[in-house]
């Protein structure tokens, strides 16, 4: 009798029905599954939840370390001072200019630079390498490199300015020049990770589709137009997405160049919440802070999220 008419037989003989001693439809449960998620949700539980519960119920009391005394419950107090404060504002209208050009200007050049990069050609990942280099170092070490580089005495900035006859320039302490001097900063360090991203999800385009395009007559502005941008829509919102959420708490920058000033120009809600909590040491006002601040950026993310789904369902 050969192999297959052996397994025929025995499956034949064989019941079809669950094995003893086991219901049917069910499968056994084991412990020891979920067991290995313990350790994690601990930790989640212990750095993450914990703390912004405890954030939430220090903002509702009256609380400054240096007094000694144990915080007060005062409800919504500290949401009403924040609102009716002018340095409270002034630091909101700083952030959102900051993060609205840091973004734009990093994605206009990120999309043109991956445009660039899309062939290969001579030498190009020489040239990739260097462009990512910025992001790669810490923020505080671009901060205080900014720093130094722009100094109006031995800056290196200013001495090429003075070789070729211009004026030397006050940078980052003239109230005018030292917001978009920090903008310019973050564009310089964040752009090559919008670059990447684009990059990558450009050189996943199928080749067929610009062929396509290309033996229609479309030019490459309007491939770019009518393919490359509908087909990139998700990672383009993902990556603006990610460097939005980064670009509101900024504060790396803003402590090693300016210290919010001069005349608070560069006062950004993440350096407030420092001022606040760390240097007056009042802990529930910069709590409270802190949680305005999440409200701004859950907004505008939503707002984004929205925009995008209601123009993919068109």
């Amino acid at each position: 009798m050969s192999t297959s008419t052996q397994i025929g037989a025995r499956a034949a003989v064989t019941p079809l029905g669950p094995r003893p001693g086991r219901r049917p439809g069910r499968r056994p449960v084991h412990a020891g599954r979920y067991a290995v998620m313990f350790p994690g949700l601990l930790f989640l539980a212990a750095f993450a939840i914990y703390p912004t519960i405890y954030s939430l119920v220090i903002s509702l009391t009256k609380w400054r370390v240096t007094t000694g005394e144990e915080p007060r419950f005062v409800g919504l107090e500290n949401y009403a001072t924040l609102l009716a404060d002018e340095a409270f504002w002034n630091s909101v209208r700083v952030t959102v200019v900051f993060v609205v050009f840091a973004v734009l200007i990093e994605f206009l050049l990120a999309f043109g630079l991956a445009l660039l990069f899309f062939r290969n050609f001579p030498g190009d990942k020489v040239m990739r390498a260097l462009i990512l280099m910025p992001m790669l170092v810490a923020p505080v070490a671009v901060g205080l490199l900014a720093r130094f580089s722009l100094e109006p005495t031995f800056g290196i900035v200013n001495q090429l300015l003075r070789a070729v006859g211009l004026p030397t320039t006050e940078f980052l302490g003239s109230p005018a020049l030292a917001l978009p001097t920090l903008i310019a900063i973050d564009v310089w360090q964040w752009t090559p990770f919008l670059f990447l991203i684009l990059l990558a999800a450009m050189q996943g385009i199928p080749e067929e589709v610009i062929e396509a395009s290309k033996l229609d007559g479309a030019s490459w502005p309007r491939i770019i137009w009518h393919q490359f941008l509908p087909l990139l829509k998700y990672p383009i919102l993902v990556g603006v997405l990610l460097r939005l959420i980064d670009s509101f708490r900024v504060y790396d920058i803003v402590f090693m160049t300016t210290r919010g000033g001069p005349v608070d120009a560069t006062s950004t809600m993440s350096w407030q919440i420092y001022d606040v909590g760390f240097r007056s040491f009042t802990i529930s006002y910069a709590a409270a802070y802190s949680w305005l601040l999440l409200i701004l950026v859950l907004l505008v993310v939503n707002t984004l999220l929205r925009r995008m789904s209601s123009g993919t369902e068109r």
